[in-house]
């Protein structure tokens, strides 16, 4: 017996016509859309390069970088571990008539930071070093203090 070849059976039913805007907004999440990763084709010939190092930080040079507002609770020339004997002679003057002057000594000051005052030595004025004569007048004026005799 023959048989006859099927055909599919085509339904005259159509689904009801959507709106324009349904229609875009009804899309098949199952479905992944259709993207292509792209490789290369070859490998780079060079290794990457590593990044520029960074500049060296500017050298201490104004008064204001070597200065804090408030100065420490002792300072002390670091070569001898006191405090000058005589303010005086700390810091001499560029030009007879300037209004600079240069330390000669580089002095540190111990001092209590943070929250709970922990002691640390910082760096005051490095020997060599040319201030204001007001900035160094406040530390001659700190290092007299220091040297007088406290009435506590």
């Amino acid at each position: 017996m023959p048989t006859a070849p099927r055909t599919a059976r085509k339904t005259t039913e159509d689904p009801a016509p959507a709106d324009e805007e349904t229609v875009g907004m009804v899309e098949d999440k199952a479905v992944p859309a259709d993207t292509e990763t792209k490789t290369p084709d070859v490998a780079p010939l060079e290794p990457p390069t590593e990044p520029d190092p960074l500049p060296e930080p500017a050298p201490l040079t104004t008064a204001q970088q070597l200065l804090p507002a408030r100065l420490g609770d002792l300072i002390v020339d670091e070569a001898t571990g006191h405090p000058p004997a005589d303010p005086e002679g700390v810091f001499v003057t560029v030009q007879p008539y300037g209004s600079s002057v240069r330390c000669t000594v580089r002095l540190i000051e111990h001092v209590g930071m943070g929250a709970y005052n922990t002691p640390t030595t910082r760096l005051l004025v490095p020997a060599g070093a040319e201030l204001r004569r007001d900035q160094a007048a406040r530390i001659v004026a700190r290092l007299r203090a220091q040297l007088t005799p406290s009435a506590e």
